[in-house]
């Protein structure tokens, strides 16, 4: 029986002609009946985040990373993020791949993210992420419905963050970004969400914050109100997953952004950011004391 091995580039790489996928793959196949090669591009691959399911799917074949005996991370160039995260689905899966090089730590971009969240076993909404072109194709097959969060997989700050009422919407934003990778997520309906600030392992500040009228977006950078509220008007099991999340992103020092759906009254994370802003930003007196707080307690 052949052994299945799926090559993956960047398309950048390719069109640089730094590497040929089609004469790879055709090299491999004569070299040995025991391979049957296949080759994709990393910018091809979707990702799911459905509950309790993850899935990696190459839309160009349509096929599940879970259908090869062995993943070659082949170059991916200044696509480190998507290898990264497809290395991580990997290696969550138990699917041989090389070269572990790939396997670096940190948060390269919001694919990375949702895959780190998703093993970490914090709640996320539902997401799917890929190209405009994929997702235009394939929100109706994994029923995907209308509102719709989209936003750019380097985004920052509320920043490339939209949401689509309907088709016409989607494609608009699709169409004006062209080249962007999303992130499309179920729209969580939500009166205000929660910066969660975790040092070490506990949280020890939180931030309350309200869109302003007529924006779906909560950030203060966006136009929103913020307020420090007390620890504990978050329920200790969110406050669990807010540590525990930072913790898996190797964070001793994060800003868990979570928010409650007035729908189901469930809470969800959307991110976990690196060293939340201090300096130049709400609350810089009451973040600054709790920063030097921790850091006086390290030994």
């Amino acid at each position: 029986m052949k052994k299945k091995v799926l090559l993956l580039f960047s398309k950048v790489s390719v069109t640089a002609g730094m590497t040929h996928p089609d004469d790879l793959t055709e090299l491999l196949n004569q070299a040995s009946k025991r391979i049957e090669a296949r080759a994709a591009l990393l910018e091809d691959l979707l990702y799911l985040f459905d509950g309790k399911r993850v899935e990696v799917v190459d839309i160009a074949s349509n096929c599940s990373l879970t259908e090869y005996s062995a993943v070659y991370f082949r170059h991916w160039g200044q696509r480190q993020g998507h290898a990264l995260a497809a290395a991580r689905f990997c290696k969550f899966k138990g699917i041989p791949f090389v070269d572990s090089e790939v396997l670096r730590v940190g948060s390269q971009n919001k694919i990375t993210q949702y895959m780190n969240l998703f093993e970490a076993r914090v709640p996320i909404p539902k997401t799917l992420i890929g190209s405009p072109a994929q997702l235009a194709k394939q929100y109706v097959r994994y029923d995907f419905s209308f509102p719709l969060i989209l936003k750019s997989i380097g985004g920052t700050r509320g920043s490339d963050n939209y949401l689509a009422h309907g088709a016409e919407e989607m494609q608009q934003i699709f169409t004006d970004n062209p080249d962007a990778f999303f992130v499309m997520q179920s729209f969580v309906p939500n009166d205000r969400d929660f910066r969660v600030i975790v040092m070490g392992d506990r949280v020890v500040g939180v931030i309350e914050r309200k869109a302003s009228s007529g924006s779906h977006l909560n950030n203060t950078s966006q136009g929103g109100t913020a307020a420090m509220v007390p620890v504990d008007s978050l329920p200790e099991e969110v406050r669990r997953l807010s540590v525990r999340a930072a913790q898996f992103f190797g964070r001793q020092i994060a800003g868990v952004d979570i928010v409650r759906s007035t729908a189901d009254g469930k809470y969800y994370c959307f991110e976990v950011n690196r060293s939340p802003q201090i300096e130049h930003a709400s609350f810089e007196s009451e973040k600054a004391k709790l920063l030097a707080e921790y850091l006086v307690s390290l030994n």
